[in-house]
């Protein structure tokens, strides 16, 4: 049998092998034909009469998008810090409910509680169902205010509050709303 000499490549690299011993590196050692000694089967050595030749070593190539334009590495920016007001928390504390039972046995209605924290103010507004100013706070503060459940039985009526920063610019600001069921009140 002649000696031939075949060029393969493997992940990069590029492997030499004669025919024998590439015959051999594709049997396990229990197949026939395998090399002597029980050398042969995948991954078996190359034989002494064909020398291997190193891995390439070129750079790996540059990553592309998928239209094919070349990728571009932009450093690590910080956004920016936000500067003056900020309203940490404006949340409803206690939830509304509005007033049912009968007229002999009335169960009152139960106001909203409003709390919130701002740094950076000294003071908020609070503002009920307009752009009207309610009332003023101080930066940290809580406020109990009366529910008016207007409507037919049945229905939901909805309040909107908004909180607004006093000093320190610029002014920041949050909304909120609250619902609750109206109720039939039967008199007796």
């Amino acid at each position: 049998m002649k000696n031939r000499t075949a060029l393969t490549i493997l992940a990069g690299a590029v492997v030499v092998t004669s025919s024998v011993g590439a015959l051999a590196g594709c049997l396990s050692p229990n197949d026939e034909g395998s090399a002597p000694g029980g050398t042969g089967g995948l991954g078996a050595a190359p034989t002494a009469s064909a020398p291997a030749t190193p891995a390439s070593t070129s750079p790996a190539p540059a990553q592309t998008t998928p239209a094919g334009r070349p990728t571009t590495t932009r450093p690590a920016t910080t956004p920016p810090v936000a500067t003056g007001p900020k309203i940490v928390y404006f949340r409803i504390a206690q939830k509304p409910r509005c007033p049912q039972g009968t007229s002999e046995f009335p169960v009152e209605g139960v106001p909203v509680i409003l709390e919130w924290k701002v740094t950076g103010a000294k003071q908020v507004t609070l503002s009920v169902d307009g752009p009207g100013v309610y009332d003023t706070y101080e930066a940290t503060g809580t406020a109990t205010l009366a529910f008016p459940c207007g409507g037919e039985p049945g229905e939901s009526v909805t309040h909107t509050y908004l909180l607004k920063t006093i000093g320190g610019q610029p002014v920041r600001s949050k909304k909120l709303t609250a619902s609750a069921e109206v109720y039939e009140v039967a008199s007796v």
